[in-house]
């Protein structure tokens, strides 16, 4: 390879020279990988490569400095390109900063995407002749993702990514490379495309999605129809098309299209995804509400909020929930806190504890120093006679780690144990099966729990690595009132998505005698979060496991 680029490149500084090159006596030999990775061993070179649909061009590229010692991500080092003929001859050759995602049309045009040097959100289009001649040459405010050109070379269009700020953030460019100049861009709203397919006789391309959907636009960057592809977008749930079509509509949309759009959101509710159910619930409650539908629209705007408490929607419902005003009519005498709501929203209990601080500083003893108000709400249970640790789900997690072990092998002692369950580890060796796992949880001991405890806090001295505030008495405490048989359930639903499930434990787990207990603690101005939400409704709720929200108040 380094030997290949010496031969094209034998300076540092950037060069369009194109080295002379003899014919080979036999078509180019090339030996296809994945990723559109090739070998060509006439030419020792390993790496990207494109081909035109005749066969007759091929481009190579190389995102590393002439050297072969500096790839990716760098502030220097001119990367390299070369269009060969299928004979194998050298047609042309350059460099760009970072050369990718190149493709090359019948008649040897082609382009090359340079991701540039250093750490901006920018990128650069290039197009170049058969014989190397920059034809365009087009900067961008933001990262390029897939670009395409047309068979016969005339057009070439790409895709920007995400740019906050940018007004070329998230759209499609069209290019003329004929006259050099951009002749259309729209905004990105078919998802991300795979590739492009591009017809100039009707002046046309189509947009070839990751789930192999085709959209159609014109090159005056019109959609060419765009309600069969709305139609079909609603029919598989895509809320972000069902909103924009649903908040597009009158007082009276049809009842064809009312169907559609509720037909739609039931496919997003069926997802199982916490944050598109939220979504489309809101949707669903808005629509309702829109049509004079109020008990409808309450139950949806209630639904969104056990799901995800921070959907949009809790002024909505509340507002639709105040009675009408009567004459006469004597004020209510309490009115509950947004908390209260969201405990009986849940199914959970709600309490206040009344502490002495504010902010981020709070303590329940006059004489105790200020601490972080989960720790003085800690302290308020302790007085109860609770036993309990503030560690979110650093508890519950370790313990779990601890239980599902016969022997903790010393390697995993600092592993997660999400990793472990979902067996995303790098050896074989080391992924286990559920119901091993959980096999080891039902029979597991206090003296299992002990030995394993032990590999686990011996790394970081007396406490896991990543849970500091975990200690040997909450581990064992916590085993001791729930047992094999009480943790393994939660550790079968833990198995079933462990990603998603390693956030939003509830601040506080508490144990006393025979009984559990799980509190989520909320100071003045927090809030419930979708994760929080999502774990204590699919997991703890369900097990009947006693869970409460502790609305902290200055005393």
């Amino acid at each position: 390879m380094k030997g290949f680029l010496k031969r094209l490149f034998g300076g540092d500084g950037p060069s369009d020279k194109t080295p002379a090159q003899p014919e080979f006596a036999s078509p180019l030999e090339i030996e296809p990988y994945s990723h559109r990775l090739v070998s060509i061993p006439a030419l020792d070179f390993f790496g990207p490569h494109a081909a035109s649909s005749n066969g007759r061009f091929h481009l190579i590229w190389l995102d590393r400095n002439p050297e072969g010692t500096t790839g990716g991500h760098r502030y220097e080092g001119h990367g390299t390109w070369t269009l060969l003929s299928d004979s194998g001859a050298t047609l042309a050759t350059g460099r760009l900063e970072r050369p990718q995602d190149g493709h090359v049309a019948d008649n040897g045009t082609f382009i090359l995407s340079d991701w540039m040097f250093g750490d901006g959100l920018n990128g650069r289009l290039c197009a170049f002749r058969a014989d190397g001649q920059k034809l365009l040459e087009r900067e961008f405010s933001a990262n390029l993702g897939p670009s395409g050109i047309s068979g016969d070379g005339r057009f070439a269009i790409c895709q920007t990514l995400h740019a906050p700020g940018s007004p070329d953030s998230n759209r499609h460019f069209l290019f003329d490379l004929e006259v050099g100049q951009e002749i259309a861009s729209w905004m990105q709203e078919t998802g991300w495309t795979n590739s492009y397919e591009i017809d100039s006789a009707n002046r046309s391309v189509v947009l070839v999605g990751q789930d192999e959907e085709r959209v159609g636009y014109g090159f005056d960057g019109e959609m060419l129809d765009r309600e069969g592809w709305q139609r079909g977008r609603i029919a598989i749930g895509d809320i972000d098309v069902i909103r924009s079509v649903a908040g597009s509509l009158d007082q009276n949309p049809s009842p064809d299209l009312r169907a559609a759009l509720f037909a739609g959101l039931d496919v997003a509710l069926a997802s199982g995804e916490g944050w598109r159910q939220a979504r489309a619930l809101r949707i669903r409650g808005e629509m309702h509400e829109q049509a004079g539908e109020l008990e409808a629209a309450i139950d949806a705007y209630d639904r969104a909020l056990s799901i995800d408490p921070q959907v949009g929607v809790a002024r909505k419902l509340a507002k639709l929930q105040q009675p009408k005003s009567r004459k006469g009519a004597k004020p209510s005498i309490t009115k509950s806190s947004r908390f209260e709501k969201q405990a009986q929203r849940f199914g959970i209990e709600h309490e206040v504890v009344q502490l002495d601080g504010g902010g981020k500083d709070w303590r329940f003893h006059r004489s105790d120093a200020y601490k972080p108000v989960e720790l003085a709400t800690l302290d308020h249970y302790q007085a109860e006679g609770w036993h309990g640790c503030a560690a979110e789900g650093g508890l519950i997690l370790t313990l779990i780690k601890a239980a599902s072990f016969k022997v903790l092998p010393v390697r995993h002692a600092d592993t997660f144990i999400e990793a472990l369950y979902a067996k995303n580890v790098a050896f074989p060796e080391d992924r286990f099966e559920h119901s091993e796992l959980l096999a080891a949880i039902e029979q597991a001991s206090p003296e299992q729990i002990e030995r394993n405890w032990a590999v686990i806090a011996a790394s970081a001295g007396d406490t896991p690595r990543f849970y500091p505030q975990v200690q040997r008495d909450h581990v064992v405490g916590l085993f001791n009132c729930l047992g094999g048989s009480g943790l393994r359930p939660i550790a079968e639903l833990f198995a079933e998505a462990s990603y998603d499930l390693r956030a939003g434990w509830p601040d506080l787990t508490l144990w006393r005698d025979d009984e559990v207990r799980f509190v989520e603690v909320k100071a003045p101005g927090d809030s419930m979060h979708a994760s929080q939400a999502r774990l204590i409704s699919t997991v703890l709720v369900p097990l009947g496991l006693r869970v409460g929200l502790a609305e902290v108040r200055a005393a």
